[in-house]
């Protein structure tokens, strides 16, 4: 076995690279080593380029906004008139700070999107909170808004304004349904292009079971479908006006359950979600000269449509409170699903606001579940929490600021909701693959495109006409074997070729002793003479 040579190890410093004894597979490695080396110029822009993708993924996530979160303060009411304020609301900075009983500020601190103090109106919240939100769902975002708090914080009276809707509207204002309805029509009266659709449902949410108060008050059923989702068959009523529309509000208002308890004479019992459900779509050419309405229009189904479609959401959450003390049976029962259901809200908005959550207990309770397709992202969302400043609920005004911090975290990525025809359809992708091949080829690419395309068309059509031609060959063929008494083409398919077709004659067996020849018809006429 020959002895293994050695690699030499001397190092003589500044020699020549071809001086040393390295093979010459190294040395090109080496080479494509060095001339791979870059100037710190070069590695800087080279970590830029790395970090390409990041930028790409931020533009893709342009859509994600976080659910708008707002503190609303109310001031105290007669049964507080006694009591310090411990809470103190700072709108320069939307935020909200606990402080002494001599009002020095606590180190705690709550920032929010937005914070409105006692002396804020309705008017205030609509226009920086929910405004936005109505807008959208008119040209085909979905949207939800929350009102959140304890018994007694002001949410009803956000929601509708004081007492019922009816009571506030007759008495000249109104709450945030109110303004929304408004803004909902004078939206549609501004868009004379699009025929608009709008239809409202009213159901309500009391210990555990939903019902319709727009119905005759029955409980409902949560279905779920491929293409609609999580529902509830309630019954919908076609709105055409602002005052239309707060009718409806009106009659399922007088079913809702209130009930008078330890903090407020009137209060609510049960979840209520008013959903306001907005279709839209292009009216034709004819119908924008011809038609002055704006709800009550037909298009034609000659040409191709796109019809919009979302929902407007608006949740007025029943408040907890405590069921101890004297309180009866029925008060107590409803104290508890109430919490129970305010608390599996606040599990799914933690989970929402994590980065990857794994599972999303949406099945925990009949809101959560109703609500599913807004929490799962396709909406706008907002959550307006409504607080007391008194030390009388220290505890739960605190509790009502840790939920708003919860919804802080939680991301949606709402998307307009378009549903188009089969000729729309294939217009829009048409259309599509037009402009990808316009972006994507040059001046010479794009002539050779429309050259292959010229050709194709032509090819097709050459084709069409050869199986036109083969047809009436095919025609031909059956009509001559008719004629002369050929064998048909079903019995040169299956191979029963094994009869000899004489004219004036009819058919018969061929036996072996005749071969291949055909019998002469003369022959068996007459006989041949000797």
């Amino acid at each position: 076995m020959m002895p293994r040579k050695l690699r030499s190890t001397s190092k003589q410093k500044g020699a020549p690279l071809q001086s040393r004894k390295i093979p010459a597979n190294t040395q090109a490695r080496a080479a494509r080593h060095v001339s791979k080396s870059r100037s710190p110029r070069q590695m800087q822009k080279h970590i830029r380029r790395k970090k390409s993708p990041k930028t790409v993924a931020s533009k893709n996530e342009q859509n994600e906004e976080s659910i708008q979160v707002a503190i609303r303060m109310r001031p105290l009411n007669a049964k507080e008139a006694n009591a310090n304020r411990i809470w103190r609301v700072m709108p320069q900075y939307n935020s909200v700070t606990q402080t002494t009983s001599t009002g020095q500020p606590l180190p705690e601190l709550f920032t929010f999107d937005k914070t409105f103090g006692e002396d804020a109106s309705n008017a205030d919240v609509y226009d920086n909170v929910a405004k936005g939100i109505v807008e959208s769902a008119v040209e085909g975002l979905n949207g939800t808004i929350f009102a959140y708090g304890q018994t007694s914080s002001g949410k009803t009276f956000t929601m509708q304004g004081s007492g019922s809707i009816e009571e506030r509207y007759s008495s000249g204002g109104g709450g945030i349904v109110h303004m929304a309805a408004n803004d909902i029509f004078a939206h549609v009266k501004n868009t004379p292009h699009r025929k608009f659709t709008i239809r409202a449902s009213f159901i309500e949410i009391y210990n555990e079971e939903v019902r319709d108060l727009l119905g005759d008050n029955e409980v409902l059923a949560i279905r779920e479908d491929p293409e609609r989702g999580v529902f509830v068959n309630a019954t919908e009523e076609i709105v055409t006006d602002y005052e239309s529309l707060l009718r409806v509000l009106f009659s399922g208002g007088k079913n809702r359950e209130v009930a008078s308890t330890g903090m407020n004479k009137r209060s609510s019992r049960s979840h209520t979600i008013v959903r306001i459900t907005i279709e839209s779509k292009e009216k034709s050419r004819e119908q924008n000269e011809n038609d002055d309405s704006v709800l009550n229009v037909s298009i034609s189904s000659s040409s191709g449509t796109v019809r919009r479609t979302s929902t407007l959401s608006f949740v007025d959450l029943a408040g907890s409170e405590s069921s101890t003390g004297s309180a009866g049976y029925r008060q107590k029962m409803e104290s508890i699903s109430i919490n129970q259901s305010l608390h599996q809200l606040s599990r799914v908005f933690l989970v929402l606001g994590q980065p990857n959550p794994k599972h999303i207990p949406f099945r925990g309770s009949k809101l959560t579940r109703i609500l599913e397709p807004s929490l799962s992202g396709n909406a706008r969302m907002a959550v307006i929490c409504c607080a007391t400043p008194s030390e009388l609920h220290l505890e739960q005004t605190r509790s009502t600021l840790l939920f708003a911090s919860r919804a802080k975290d939680v991301k949606t990525r709402a998307q307009v909701n378009e549903v188009l025809d089969d000729r729309s359809l294939i217009k829009r992708l048409q259309r599509e693959l037009a402009e990808a091949r316009r972006a994507s080829a040059g001046p010479g690419q794009l002539q050779h495109l429309k050259a292959l395309e010229t050709e194709a068309l032509n090819a097709g059509t050459a084709a069409r006409d050869a199986e036109k031609k083969l047809d009436k060959l095919k025609s031909s063929i059956s009509n001559h074997a008719a004629v002369f008494g050929a064998p048909t083409a079903s019995e040169a398919n299956t191979g029963n070729t094994d009869k000899d077709v004489i004219p004036g004659m009819g058919t018969r067996k061929r036996r072996f002793s005749d071969g291949d020849t055909m019998v002469d018809r003369a022959a068996l006429q007459t006989p041949s003479r000797v």
